[in-house]
């Protein structure tokens, strides 16, 4: 039996329901943020429903009311923020989506997809999505996490963040000089070196030669100091099965942390690695992230970008900087900060990381925004530093000490020189003052 969506009431009946009455088992809730000007709000949200679902723009012979009523979406809330705005909360049936095959991007291609096309939204966000345990138990999480990442680098217990730098210029240098300069670091006690999100296999500095270099400096630092540093070599390949060998060759030639870049490998290849058998964690970068989350009122939350990458297998995932050289918002900082650490059924808590412009003096305000289990990274303030690569990571990990010990910088550079030069060249930001973008 066909019927008209906007003339039947039986059908606007089965397509309202309330947030406490669904099955929390049978849904997925969806929250937007929708701008609609040109139509009234509850036509907007029954035309995202429909879309979002099982209807398109014409009556079709078999979108009977049995599966309206059984696999359509569902509008739980929708109430006004400001004008021409309103949030808009959707009970999308689970079992629409398979989440062992179809995942997160069968999902998203439909919850996610020709809604900020249809003609009644002029701006469309989507804020959050909770999801059936069966549905979370599919996934899943990170192999490592805060607890896992303490243990690598041997600061259990301790009261200080984690600290590391990004190889620097981005592109441009081989493998020998990236080695060396791993080495150089390792003596300044970093926990961390990442490649950065730029370099994967150049000609002229292959990740077979890099990972060989790389390992050979990590060794020698380890014999020298004691210390093993985590290197996370970048393999964000639009190939998954190349991406999957380059984990391969990574591992199997003494590598200890792999990287993949998520807006350009998608939730797919990164739940693909952290499903293999590969034995390392994987720091998530979300560079070009801003292209779908920059805009206040439309595309994604930052904030989802993290649960999501959570849910499937991220270690470490980048979440904002405090007075750095990008946009950031305080709130969206801790709110990233908060779903990435915060309890979530089976899944361990992922690493935040801070990174973008960041320096010794800096490190207060990024503890103080976002507690003390995070990882910051330092590009160009390490190799920046006035005294060399090796101060540079030192000043580094001296900040992380102050900040462990109760001791102001300023106090504690009076006996460390490289701090000091650092504070000297970069200054020190103690809060996170800056205004929201």
């Amino acid at each position: 039996m066909q019927f008209d969506p906007n003339e039947s009431e039986v059908i606007r009946s089965i397509m309202y329901s309330d947030v406490s009455l669904i099955d929390p088992e049978e849904y997925i809730v969806a929250t937007y943020l929708v701008k609609a000007t040109k139509y009234p709000p509850m036509t907007v949200a029954e035309e995202a429903a429909i879309e979002n679902s099982t209807g398109t723009w014409t009556l079709v012979k078999y979108e009977t009311l049995d599966v309206r009523e059984r696999y359509g979406a569902k509008i739980l809330q929708v109430f006004k923020a400001c004008d021409g705005t309103y949030v808009l909360q959707l009970g999308i049936k689970a079992e629409n989506y398979d989440p062992e095959t179809g995942g997160i991007s069968n999902l998203l291609a439909d919850i996610a997809g020709n809604a900020y096309d249809l003609m009644y939204i002029d701006r469309l966000r989507l804020m959050d999505l909770t999801f059936p345990k069966w549905w979370e138990d599919a996934f899943p999480g990170p192999k490592y996490g805060v607890e896992g990442l303490r243990k690598l680098t041997r600061t259990e217990g301790t009261k200080r963040p984690l600290v590391g730098t990004i190889i620097k210029p981005n592109v441009g240098l081989d493998a020998r000089t990236i080695g060396k300069m791993v080495y150089e670091v390792g003596l300044g006690g970093l926990d961390f070196v990442k490649d950065d999100e730029a370099l994967v296999n150049p000609k002229y500095c292959r990740l077979e030669d890099r990972v060989s270099a790389v390992v050979e400096a990590i060794d020698k630092v380890k014999e020298e100091t004691g210390k093993e540093i985590l290197y996370a070599f970048n393999i964000t390949m639009d190939n998954h099965s190349k991406m999957l060998d380059a984990a391969d060759l990574v591992l199997d030639n003494g590598g200890n942390h792999l990287m993949v870049v998520l807006p350009y490998v998608g939730y797919g290849g990164l739940r693909l690695l952290a499903e293999s058998d590969i034995k390392a964690p994987i720091h998530v970068h979300r560079c070009g992230h801003g292209a779908y989350t920059m805009v206040e009122d439309h595309g994604f939350s930052p904030v989802l970008v993290s649960k999501l990458a959570r849910m499937c297998g991220a270690d470490e995932i980048h979440c904002g900087s405090v007075e750095g050289k990008f946009h950031y918002d305080p709130i969206d900082v801790r709110r990233n900060v908060a779903v990435l650490r915060g309890s979530w059924g089976k899944f361990k808590a992922t690493m935040p990381v801070s990174s973008a412009g960041n320096h010794p003096g800096n490190v207060p305000a990024n503890v103080r925004l976002m507690g003390v289990d995070i990882l910051i990274l330092a590009g160009g303030g390490v190799f920046g530093h006035p005294l060399g690569f090796t101060a540079g990571a030192k000043a580094m990990l001296q900040a992380a000490e102050a900040i462990s010990k109760g001791i102001s910088l300023e106090e504690y550079a009076k006996d460390h020189e490289e701090l000091k030069a650092a504070v000297e060249k970069w200054g020190i930001k103690e809060d996170y003052s800056r205004l929201p973008r």
